[in-house]
């Protein structure tokens, strides 16, 4: 049986870096397909979506759905306390983000742009405040939200 150990350790050594990749990614993905609660998240996870995830699912967090004009709704999970307007638009980004990463898509967006144009809305209510909670917006568990354009006042008519 100790030799068993030993060619084991030695077929382990011979591996090189990608072979090992491939292994835990693999692995990875058969763990997350066997567990009922964990088998929607894709193959290649990341530590935080595990996470958000496992706090979803103890009801530490609630998931919002940004729906997005022809494009299908961006899935955001946020912490149900203490959630800033701020905070959301941090994880949409992150959110986007990594499922562009994802498709392997190279399209550049400007976050800056996004949030000096639009406001997230949720049930006709525009969010305004950076600094308020979402809460206080009526945001929920299974939420919609929506990009509306800003309305910038014209100071030559006043």
């Amino acid at each position: 049986m100790l030799s068993n150990f030993s060619s084991l350790d030695e077929e382990i050594e011979n591996l090189n870096h990608e072979d090992l990749c491939e292994i835990t990614h693999s692995t990875l993905r058969r763990l997350l397909a066997a567990d009922p609660l964990l088998s929607d998240l894709p193959g290649d996870v990341t530590n935080e979506e595990v996470i958000s995830q496992i706090a979803v699912l103890q009801g530490q967090s609630i998931t919002v759905f940004v729906l997005r004009n022809l494009e299908s709704p961006l899935a955001v999970v946020i912490p149900q306390q203490g959630t800033t307007v701020r905070d959301l638009k941090k994880a949409i980004q992150r959110n986007f983000d990594l499922k562009q990463q994802r498709l392997r898509s190279k399209t550049k967006v400007s976050w800056r742009y996004v949030w000096r144009t639009y406001h997230l809305q949720h049930d006709l209510v525009t969010m305004k405040d950076n600094n308020e909670l979402v809460i206080n917006y009526g945001v929920t568990n299974k939420s919609e939200i929506r990009f509306v354009k800003r309305l910038h006042k014209d100071d030559r008519y006043n």
